[in-house]
């Protein structure tokens, strides 16, 4: 409006109230910081009537928070270093769309809610600065594993996937430790749930289920549709008592023998049960009030 009218105050220069809400846990290692700063990004690129390339966009969101490049996209995305020193061209590119493989689902064991001791972004930073192996990591490992992912995902292997994503969890957490301070995310529930998990895959013979922990406690576990019922009935068998179980019929999961600690269901507070889904979606609801106040405290 302002470009055809002059005299129409520009938008550009308004200030913005912004409500952000999340529906589950807040820094507390399971990527409310990317979500939220997808959403701010997209939204004010959309009320600007900016262009709408999301590569583009995920270089704004990153600088909120780095894992938000890749949140702008559905289905797998990827997020790319860039060559330029200052990191200006490193950004965020589909890998596949959710119609790829759209059979991938993930059950995540909220081991903590409570906000981190340690921040990603100050954690990062102390990395950064004081481990030996996060020089090797990021020039050895990292490139290579980058492209075998990938692949993983191109060709639909789980089973190269999980391992990969197994890997990558413990080399990261690894470095974490190498830091020094040393970073400690991972809980001892944390390292039940992945002892578990390569019990599950040992009976199976082959690697139906792949954990992977962000910066924070809490396990995320990949596994495919086809596998549900043996992935979710172990984590039935040890973790019926908490909550997140009111959309599955229990009665069809298998009866998984692998035993555990009796107490490990007290390390974890619900169950979010999700699948490969959308990047950021319109829509009509409004958390701001008709004076531009939130709705909700």
């Amino acid at each position: 409006m302002e470009g055809t009218d002059p005299s129409l105050p520009q938008l550009s220069k308004w200030k913005l109230h912004i409500v952000s809400e999340n529906n589950f846990p807040t820094a507390a290692g399971l990527a409310s910081s990317a979500a939220g700063f997808a959403a701010l990004v997209v939204a004010i690129a959309k009320l600007f009537k900016l262009p709408q390339d999301m590569s583009e966009i995920s270089k704004i969101a990153r600088k909120g928070s780095g894992s938000a490049c890749r949140s702008l996209f559905g289905g797998y995305v990827a997020w790319e270093m860039g060559d330029l020193e200052n990191g200006e061209d490193s950004k965020a590119v589909e890998v596949a769309p959710v119609s790829h493989w759209p059979t991938m689902k993930a059950a995540i064991l909220v081991v903590s809610d409570d906000k981190k001791d340690t921040p990603s972004t100050s954690g990062m930073q102390t990395t950064v600065a004081t481990s030996d192996l996060f020089e090797h990591r990021i020039k050895n490992v990292v490139p290579a594993r980058f492209e075998e992912m990938k692949k993983s995902i191109h060709d639909k292997n789980f089973e190269v996937f999980g391992k990969l994503t197994m890997q990558d969890s413990n080399s990261f957490h690894a470095v974490c430790l190498d830091s020094y301070p040393p970073i400690f995310y991972l809980t001892d529930t944390s390292k039940k749930i992945i002892k578990l998990v390569h019990q599950l895959n040992d009976a199976e013979g082959k690697i139906i289920a792949a954990y992977t922990f962000d910066a924070g406690p809490n396990a995320v576990i990949y596994y495919e549709q086809q596998n549900e019922s043996k992935v979710l009935g172990l984590i039935h068998k040890h973790f019926s008592s908490i909550p997140g179980w009111d959309k599955v019929d229990t009665s069809k999961l298998e009866t998984v023998d692998i035993a555990a600690d009796e107490n490990i269901h007290k390390g974890v507070s619900k169950l979010i049960l999700t699948s490969v889904g959308l990047g950021p979606q319109e829509t009509s609801e409004s958390l701001i009030s008709k004076t531009g106040e939130p709705l909700s405290t």
